[in-house]
């Protein structure tokens, strides 16, 4: 979904006229009417699924009680999926892990000093800063399998160890990188170029409501949620963990960004529809859950 056809829909169910939404939007009346044609079935379907909304915190969180659940797919014997998902690509090489050479900073001081940062210098981060921001938030030590459980070790907390997180970068400014969009292999530690250029980034910007860091940024990470990976587990109660985990990822990654010089800002408010299609995901089975954009000091 492009921001363009958002727009449309947001208004339309927020009781906007058709005047208000040129003005807004900047449609024609000819592009409305298109819309109006094209999207009747979505705005139907929203308009039946509103009510639910209203409740819809209050009800996750009663309803992913224990005294609710069923036997998980784990518990009925259902095959176990896999820890990391299958991508294919131009491979990138990343430095070791511990090849970084650091300034002489305590983690008092690192965390004293983390803030939400917006507004970065034109420096590139170098390979081994990025080695390191996704060694603290993604890497995997240790990779273990068997029939019955796969499961990944990292250097932040997961339940029962699924992590089921996945990272994505958009590069712009990483010395030896091409821009465009990279997956991040955790047990490799390497990157796989999903899609080179401007274009596959103009829609990461468009899908993060264009918000003006994301753009400056040197490169932002994109976490996505598998979300069967920890459910397989821990049935409808899986989803409260794939947000917990999130924000360990994200607490580790602000600070490893402190570490290196550097700043972050995490983003919760971004079009889910525009950065799910961008990375060609389907919104259910994986979706983007989070956003942070990184860059030097000015």
């Amino acid at each position: 979904m492009d921001a363009k056809t958002f727009d449309y829909l947001y208004y339309k169910t927020h009781g906007y006229t058709d005047e208000q939404i040129r003005q807004e939007s900047g449609m024609s009346a000819d592009e409305l009417e298109l819309m109006d044609s094209a999207l009747k079935h979505i705005l139907a379907e929203i308009e039946a699924e509103r009510p639910k909304a209203k409740n819809i915190g209050p009800d996750f969180v009663k309803l992913t009680r224990y005294v609710y659940a069923d036997k998980s797919d784990q518990q009925l014997g259902m095959p176990r999926p896999d820890a990391i998902k299958a991508r294919s690509g131009e491979l990138v090489a990343l430095p070791a892990v511990g090849t970084l050479d650091f300034k002489d900073i305590s983690l008092q001081e690192t965390i004293a000093k983390r803030r939400s940062l917006r507004e970065y210098s034109d420096e590139s981060l170098s390979l081994e800063e990025l080695s390191f921001l996704l060694y603290c938030g993604s890497w995997a030590r240790d990779f273990r399998s068997n029939e019955r459980m796969e499961i990944t070790f990292r250097n932040v907390p997961s339940a029962g160890s699924r992590h089921p997180i996945e990272c994505f970068l958009d590069v712009h400014r990483v010395n030896g990188i091409k821009n465009g969009l990279y997956y991040y292999h955790p047990i490799k530690h390497c990157l796989i170029l999903i899609e080179e250029g401007a274009g596959i980034q103009q829609k990461i910007f468009e899908g993060c409501l264009r918000q003006e860091m994301v753009g400056k940024a040197a490169v932002n990470f994109i976490y996505t949620a598998v979300p069967y990976r920890t459910c397989w587990r821990y049935g409808q109660r899986g989803y409260r963990y794939l947000y917990l985990d999130a924000g360990h990822i994200g607490q580790n990654l602000h600070l490893a960004s402190e570490a290196i010089g550097g700043g972050c800002c995490m983003i919760g408010a971004f079009l889910d529809e525009g950065l799910n299609a961008a990375l060609d995901l389907d919104g259910y089975e994986e979706f983007v859950i989070y956003v942070a954009a990184i860059g030097k000091r000015k």
